[in-house]
Formats: structure tokens, sequence, C-alpha cells
């Protein structure tokens, strides 16, 4: 019986570990195809370019963040599939780009806006379209707010939103932090070499 108890252990151990080498191995797959996509949309600013061929989503923007070294390849559509892959445009906001109204950027605060802790009022960073040209971006504000709450999008900028709080045992709180960004008038001087080839 100990025999048998032991070699079904040891199957149960073996498929929970090869189950967790296959989910790295599909994140880092993912962020290689979402890059080549993101490459391929900048040359064909008005298609819908799927980061895979059975996605539901596309690419549709760059964050670049110098300060904390990031770079990231937005998804359309803030959908739970999409924002384990990267950050995700919210659709119901306003458009990526739209000066006159509320865009909204979701991400996971234990991945890809993990960093969204460590930044402050005054940082600088930028977002490029798909169309290529990129708008600079200051955060003016961070703020733990409620996640019903959606009246912010009533006012023009660009916001980040992530759960809060970043070090929280349990999963689904209803507390989310979030950042607030205005558009500026033109390139600062500290993002003024800036990248934008890497995803």
């Amino acid at each position: 019986m100990k025999k048998w108890l032991s070699a079904g252990l040891l199957i149960i151990g073996l498929g929970l570990f090869g189950h967790g080498i296959y989910m790295q191995a599909k994140a880092w797959l993912a962020q290689i195809l979402i890059a080549q996509a993101w490459q391929e949309a900048l040359v064909k600013p008005n298609a819908h370019v799927k980061p895979w061929f059975y996605a539901d989503t596309y690419v549709t923007a760059q964050l670049s963040w110098p300060k904390h070294n990031k770079m990231l390849s937005v998804l359309a559509g803030a959908s739970g599939r999409n924002l384990a892959f990267a950050p995700s445009h919210f659709l119901p906001g306003a458009e990526l780009g739209d000066k006159h109204g509320g865009a909204l950027i979701a991400g996971h605060n234990d991945t890809h806006f993990a960093f969204l802790q460590h930044t402050k009022v005054g940082e600088t960073f930028t977002l490029q379209l798909q169309s290529g040209v990129i708008q600079y971006y200051k955060v003016k504000g961070i703020e733990v707010i409620h996640q019903s709450q959606q009246a912010f999008l009533q006012t023009p900028g660009l916001y980040l939103l992530t759960c809060y709080p970043f070090d929280s045992l349990a999963s689904g709180t209803d507390l989310r932090w979030l950042i607030s960004a205005e558009l500026m008038d033109s390139s600062p001087a500290s993002l003024s070499g800036i990248s934008t080839t890497s995803s």
C-alpha cells in the first residue's frame, strides 16, 4: 500500500512540476509573440495585429518608462485572459491617444504593473500609438480607490490601474491603485533619446 501511495504522490508531484514548467514557457513565448506583433503593427497602423492566430485581442500601443526600465506592449480589451499576458486597454474608456477623454490601461500588480508601487508624482513616461506617434506623459496623481469608481474617466488624461495592496496575500481585493498622468506639450530632456523598438 505504501509503495502505491509513494508512486501516486510521485506522479502528482511530477505532474505539478510539469504544469509549472509549461506555464512558464507559455508566458515566455507570449512575450516574444506580443513583441513581434507590435513591430508588425507599427508597419500596419490600420490593422488589428493579433499576437497569435487564435487571440481575441490585438496589440494597440507601447508604454515606455525609463525610470523603472520598463517597455510594455499594450493589448486591446482588459479581460482576465489578456491581463495574464500584458497590460490591457479598458475599451469602455477613451481611445488611447485621445486628448479629450480619459483612457485607462490596467495590469496585474504582481507582474507587469508591479513597478507602479514605486512610481512618484512628477515621473515621466511615453505612450507610443500604433500610428507611430509618441505621446509624453507626466504622473500628476497617485491614489487608492474602490474598484467601482470610474468617474475619473470623465477627466482627460491617461490612467494606469492595478489591484491594491501590492503585498496582499488574498486575491480579489476591492481596492485599486490609480495613477493619473497628464499629456505633456513636448518631450522632456530625460526622455528625448528614448528607444521605442523593444517590447
